[in-house]
């Protein structure tokens, strides 16, 4: 019994202290600039004559973070990105939930691919409020780190919202957002 305890702690030692983990938290806040271009279609079935289509530039503040794992380099986890843009004159705020994978090499570059698949965007013009829900779609992004704890990260998003909200409900809206962000980051490891 004396051998079999020994046998058992030389071997909870052993593999104890066998691999230094390298997992960690990553909570990494996120500022930036947002440009792009949103193309809104507009359907009218009642009177097809004035069905219109738009495309407008947009630019503005981008804020929010990521929250995820990392080990050895490779990442996982979720992020949130709120906008505040200018689209010719008129005010368009985003909220995009979604997820990330990436992996940071050794030579202070990180590369990572994600899906939104939850966004929301209210387009106020001064004669009315359009609310876009159920945005989906990709985003890329490349990431330089400038500091030991600062990124530099450009990021490519392309968001189509499948439902809206407009309050005379006799016309049937689709809008896909398109936009680069260039932004600071902040990631900490814990």
């Amino acid at each position: 019994m004396k051998k079999i305890s020994r046998l058992v702690l030389l071997l909870a030692l052993a593999l104890g202290h066998s691999v230094e983990s390298q997992a960690a938290l990553l909570i990494e806040p996120v500022v930036g600039y947002s440009f792009g271009k949103g193309t809104l279609d507009m359907t009218v079935p009642a009177a097809p004559a004035t069905n219109t289509s738009a495309t407008r530039s947009s630019n503005g503040s981008s804020y929010g973070g990521r929250l995820g794992y990392q080990n050895f380099g490779f990442q996982l986890g979720l992020d949130y990105l709120a906008s505040s843009m200018k689209v010719s004159g008129d005010s368009f705020k985003t909220s995009e939930f979604g997820g990330f994978v990436g992996y940071e090499f050794p030579i202070l570059f990180r590369v990572y691919a994600g899906y939104v698949f939850s966004g929301t965007g209210t387009l106020a013009t001064s004669t009315q409020d359009y609310n876009f829900k159920n945005g989906t779609g990709p985003k890329v992004g490349l990431g330089f780190t400038l500091l030991p704890l600062l990124d530099l990260n450009i990021e490519y998003r392309s968001i189509a919202y499948k439902e809206m909200d407009i309050s005379n409900g006799l016309a049937t809206l689709k809008m896909d957002y398109n936009a680069v962000m260039v932004g600071l980051s902040l990631p900490f490891t814990l």
